[in-house]
């Protein structure tokens, strides 16, 4: 376990509270080759610590064995998040946990849960998504804490790509509204963010698979390219790679140093699900599913839904976007019928146009840019602004 850990600037205090000393061992056998890692481990409840945490003396991570049977426990850590959600990441553990538990948790503010027994693998996961929230640890100095929304698909040729575009951009505003907005492309194989944007073929991702351990604020910087629109894009390989070049501390690295730049960061994923997947859905703000409303892409839609479930990734928001709708004569009903098979609603509603699509994408321009006025334009820019909003009222660096 190295990458990440052994490239942060500070070391990283983290206190570990277990029940039990069989846990204690586990906390300590899973950290043990971590050298950036300053480790204090103690046996008992939450309680016994909560008057440790006040004064400043709060550690960056805190790893807490609980009780999920006992109200005062989960009241007293919903009040230690609270006063210290700025400054500490919590990771939970707890016996004989249920789904219906980890989600409790997951709403009251943990950045991730550890299941019972406890593993190196387990712990190792956990602490990427907890070095993801507390980004003054990796280098920056900035103290910016940006939003990650990362984009997934249900299928190919759902226009995801497309829609994260668009997203983007239009977060990224004009003039005197202008945000800076970075579009990270992490379709290793068939990524084309930069060919749709018209982008000349140099830096991008591909450097920072073949130096991971070189990956700073200043190495980023060099690999992003610039857009007329202003928005900042990490181009995907323009050759096919292994999915597992990238790793998974590699990805969270990234998204750490992404969030301390950029006050938006769009993420565009491959469709198939990688071994660095869940790091970057746990890094993130808010997951847009993009879908269609045909049987097949709502079936995918919902193994999608159901795998994030497995994944322990139900606390991260996810909104759900039907694309290429036609909303012509009975589209209520379409939807209403859409909406049931899928078992969630639809968050958003983007109309179809394919003409426009597919013009952006042979001249290599935004949507905006051939039809300012054209449907999709119209919904995407509606989306952008929602998702804005519902970002703005949930802590930057942590899923509600």
């Amino acid at each position: 376990m190295d990458g990440s850990y052994r490239m942060l600037s500070h070391s990283v205090e983290i206190l570990a509270v277990m029940r039990e000393k069989t846990r204690l061992d586990a906390v300590r056998q899973s950290l043990d080759s971590v050298s950036a890692a300053n480790l204090r481990v103690m046996p008992g409840r939450l309680d016994l610590v909560s008057d440790e945490l006040s004064g400043g003396n709060a550690p960056d991570i805190l790893f807490i064995d609980l009780d999920l049977d006992n109200a005062d426990e989960l009241t007293l850590l919903t009040k230690i998040i609270r006063e210290h959600s700025k400054d500490m990441a919590v990771i939970a553990t707890a016996e004989n946990a249920d789904l219906a538990g980890i989600r409790k948790l997951m709403r009251l503010g943990i950045v991730d849960f550890v299941p019972q027994p406890i593993t190196r693998a387990d712990v190792t996961g956990a602490l990427e998504t907890a070095l993801a929230k507390i980004p003054h640890k990796t280098g920056s100095s900035s103290g910016q804490t940006g939003n990650i929304v990362s984009f997934i698909r249900s299928c190919g040729g759902a226009g995801a790509t497309t829609l994260a575009i668009q997203t983007a951009i239009d977060l990224a505003g004009k003039g005197k509204n202008q945000r800076p907005v970075a579009l990270i492309d992490l379709d290793l194989q068939f990524g084309n963010i930069g060919l749709s944007l018209d982008l000349p073929n140099r830096g991008g991702l591909p450097q920072i698979l073949e130096a991971p351990n070189r990956l700073d604020q200043d190495f980023l910087d060099a690999s992003m390219m610039g857009h007329d629109s202003g928005v900042h894009v990490l181009q995907a390989p323009t050759g096919i790679v292994p999915l597992t070049a990238l790793g998974p501390e590699t990805a969270a690295r990234l998204l750490s140093l992404i969030r301390a730049s950029y006050a938006y960061t769009i993420c565009d994923l491959p469709h198939a699900w990688t071994g660095w997947t869940a790091s970057v859905l746990r890094a993130s703000d808010r997951i847009v599913l993009v879908s269609e409303m045909s049987v097949s892409s709502l079936q995918r839609s919902r193994r999608l839904l159901d795998l994030m479930e497995r994944q322990d990734l139900a606390g991260i928001p996810v909104s759900i976007v039907a694309n290429h709708v036609d909303t012509s004569w009975g589209w209520n009903a379409r939807r209403k019928e859409a909406e049931e098979a899928l078992g969630h609603p639809f968050d958003f509603i983007v109309r179809e146009d394919r003409k426009t699509a597919h013009l952006a994408r042979d001249r290599g321009v935004p949507l905006s840019t051939i039809k300012s006025g054209s449907p999709i334009v119209k919904d995407v820019r509606a989306m952008a602004r929602s998702l804005s909003e519902m970002l703005e009222r949930q802590p930057a660096g942590a899923a509600s």
